[in-house]
């Protein structure tokens, strides 16, 4: 997300939940810096918390299941707010970069350059941070699913759990990209945070995971 190709046209919030899968994939694909890797990152999250949703329809109600139909209902709940925000924060953060690239286009000795690249700069590491937050809380809720949902359906889950962890470790590439413009930006302190942060969210994502499959695969 460092490169500077030519902006945008206009502001991407809203596209990424609304739009056919057909659009959305020639959008990521057009020559455009924004929906791109990010987005990309928090749309992967999104299905995996549907994909985790879909296990729990069909584990809710199940008679073999039915003490833990409350518990059920909680990570349903968990999965579709998980889901909203991420489709959410797809679009912020396809909306952070076209900002971004667009400051990063004027001149250097152009006030308004100075004034909004900091701001501009932590948005960008900001949003892959909070998807890893996200995609955290949705591997942990699949822990907790793994041993209480309906056993054919525990690969739909396995696969919802490595695209979680995808998610939190793509999330990564654009806070790694974005640690140096935002050091520039207002100093290493912040970007030094962030990218402990984010090293320590994959590690995290990547334990989750694996105790997920673990146990799913006995």
């Amino acid at each position: 997300m460092t490169d500077t190709p030519a902006p945008a046209a206009g502001n991407t919030h809203g596209i990424i939940g609304v739009k056919p899968l057909g659009e959305l994939l020639g959008a990521i694909a057009s020559k455009t810096p924004a929906p791109g890797g990010g987005a990309v990152a928090s749309a992967a999250g999104a299905l995996a918390a549907a994909l985790a949703g879909m296990v729990l329809a069909y584990s809710r109600g199940k008679k073999s299941l039915a003490e833990h139909a409350d518990t059920h209902a909680a990570l349903i709940e968990e999965c579709s707010r998980a889901s909203g925000l991420l489709l959410e924060l797809a679009d912020a953060d396809a909306d952070a970069y076209s900002e971004l690239n667009a400051l990063q286009r004027l001149a250097a000795d152009e006030p308004s350059r100075a004034e909004s690249l900091p701001a501009a700069a932590q948005k960008c590491v900001d949003v892959p941070l909070e998807v890893q937050r996200v995609c955290l809380d949705l591997l942990g809720a699949f822990e907790v699913l793994a041993p209480i949902a309906n056993r054919w359906l525990l690969s739909d889950l396995k696969i919802a759990a490595i695209l979680a962890e995808a998610a939190v470790r793509a999330s990564a590439c654009n806070v790694a990209v974005n640690t140096p413009t935002l050091a520039e930006a207002v100093g290493t302190t912040q970007a030094e945070h962030a990218s402990r942060s984010s090293d320590e969210s994959c590690d995290q994502a990547r334990a989750s995971l694996e105790s997920i499959e673990a146990a799913i695969d006995g």
